[in-house]
């Protein structure tokens, strides 16, 4: 309350009891009027800062009950509709965040596999990649935390490979729903399942399913329904005509693969950054600035320079090691990282034999963590830490024997027949570990490298050329040149005697445990020479 002056007061004391009546008649009047124009504005902002302050001085009091009630009627409606408001939006945001969660697919996923060894990690999280969600019928609920075990060890006689430990329980269950009835469909019909690399049939098949799907759906383009983060403002329309048409099960009809695995091919073919041709030296410099700006965020850097996170993350991986010949020192590392996973892998077979002496040939150069090796090497990327252990295994495994004369042509003979007589009509099914037996003691890389060799040096135009129409070239015009010039004899026995076991000393025979390891600073100044 403010303080009235002396002076006020004094004039109040000399006033007559009728001049005082009638000012409190004015100010009762004048009250009166303030709370009438405060009931018929009680929706505005200004009304109910009125009526607060009212409060806090006390003049409510004069209200009448019936104003009083009014108010009180009018301020719980005013309550309750902004509490139904508040609740409507938290629903709608919920449901949102629901429909993004199950529509969110997996867009960068998996490094470039290897036909052997392992498959390196890739992508931001630099973790194996999460399932993609398949299916477009009832979800299951985020909270499903059980897995039925009938239908378990039903999935398992198709993907062994599917455990509890390998894969969360919700992937899991998505596979029980949508591919375990298409498994035993392909078994019905006889058609065993696919792995590894797409043959040119699956590949045809992939892209007809996705054109029959835009052609249902009548979406513009494929790069939509692979990579819908590139449209956010179609995104959620997109999603429900996936859903509303089954796009995970439509796309891998008649393509015997788990539907995770058909929608990451297709996220490769369907990549507009994808497939662009060679980096030039400005792009490599672009990479190279982005890298250090972001990191290994490979989708942001992809919206920078116009490539595809698979493109980015395998050329800076060879941007960022050393070129050239290999060094003493960078070829005892990789020695020792080889030697280090065979003994341990031959340690947990057999944990009471201290020392193994001998190891199968398959351990040599099957499912070789390359990534690890290659961190161990520190100066290589993995892809080129693999292609020299297998030229050094070549050489170990056949004692140093090289094809050259006349065991070189008759090398290519043996090679052109063994390719001839297997029937394949796709690359991807060629089995290159029955190849080598052509060769004698060599790993299944030499196979195809000597492969790579014949029909880029004898098949004109080879690249256009299906891999059936390769095979009947070489042995067709090639094959007769070849016999006339070496005077090969027709031995119809094609293989060669093949060891199956080997000493580890004459594997790993001359490793220097001093030339293991350069300093920080040596291998650090070899990767700083690699950048400029």
């Amino acid at each position: 309350m403010k303080k009235r002056s002396k002076t006020t007061e004094q004039h109040e004391l000399t006033e007559s009891p009728q001049e005082q009546t009638e000012k409190l008649r004015e100010k009762k009047d004048k009250r009166r009027k303030i709370k009438t124009e405060s009931d018929d504005n009680l929706q505005t902002h200004t009304a109910k800062k009125k009526r607060r302050k009212l409060d806090n001085e006390g003049e409510t009091s004069v209200m009448d009950d019936g104003v009083s009630n009014q108010h009180e009627a009018q301020t719980q409606e005013l309550q309750c509709s902004r509490e139904e408001t508040y609740s409507k939006r938290k629903k709608k945001r919920e449901k949102l965040k629901q429909t993004n969660r199950e529509d969110m697919t997996k867009e960068e996923q998996t490094e470039i596999k290897t036909e052997h060894g392992e498959e390196p990690n890739t992508r931001d999280e630099e973790s194996d990649p999460p399932g993609v969600v398949i299916g477009t019928r009832k979800r299951a609920s985020n909270d499903e935390t059980m897995v039925d075990s009938k239908s378990l060890d039903e999935l398992n006689e198709f993907c062994p490979k599917i455990t509890l430990e390998s894969r969360s329980v919700q992937d899991i269950n998505k596979m029980i729903r949508y591919d375990l009835p298409r498994f035993k469909e392909f078994r019905k019909q006889g058609i065993a399942l696919r792995h590894g690399r797409f043959s040119e049939a699956e590949n045809k098949r992939l892209r007809q399913n996705v054109s029959d799907f835009l052609a249902l759906t009548q979406v513009n383009d494929a790069i939509r329904l692979f990579h819908p983060k590139r449209f956010p403002n179609k995104a959620k329309k997109l999603a429900k005509l996936k859903r509303k048409y089954r796009f995970f099960e439509r796309i891998a009809e008649g393509i015997p693969r788990p539907c995770h695995d058909v929608f990451t091919r297709g996220t490769k073919i369907y990549d507009d950054k994808n497939y662009k041709g060679n980096f030039t030296e400005e792009e490599e410099k672009s990479l190279l600035k982005y890298h250090r700006r972001y990191g290994k965020h490979w989708q942001k850097i992809s919206v920078k320079t116009d490539r595809s996170s698979y493109s980015l993350e395998k050329r800076f991986s060879h941007l960022s090691k050393i070129k050239g010949p290999w060094t003493t020192k960078e070829v005892q590392r990789l020695l020792r990282a080889v030697r280090d996973h065979v003994v341990s892998v031959l340690k947990s077979a057999n944990p009471k034999k201290k020392r193994p002496k001998r190891v199968s040939r398959e351990i040599l150069y099957q499912k070789l963590p390359w990534t690890t090796i290659a961190k161990q090497v520190k100066t290589r990327c993995w892809t080129k830490c693999r292609d020299k252990w297998m030229s050094i295994l070549a050489t170990r495994m056949s004692s140093g024997i090289t094809f050259k004369g006349r065991m070189a042509q008759e090398a290519k003979i043996r090679l052109i027949k063994a390719m001839y007589e297997m029937h394949v009509e796709d690359v991807v099914d060629v089995d290159w570990e029955d190849l080598t037996a052509v060769f004698g003691d060599v790993p299944p890389a030499y196979a195809q490298l000597r492969w790579r060799h014949l029909k880029a040096r004898y098949v004109p135009d080879w690249k256009n050329k299906c891999f059936g129409e390769i095979v009947s070239f070489l042995y067709e015009k090639t094959l007769p040149g070849l016999l006339l010039k070496c005077e090969y004899r027709d031995d119809s026995n094609l293989k060669l005697e093949q060891r199956q076991r080997f000493r580890l000393s004459r594997i790993f025979q001359d490793i220097n445990e001093e030339d293991c390891c350069d300093s920080d600073e040596e291998t650090g100044q070899q990767e700083s020479n690699s950048l400029t």
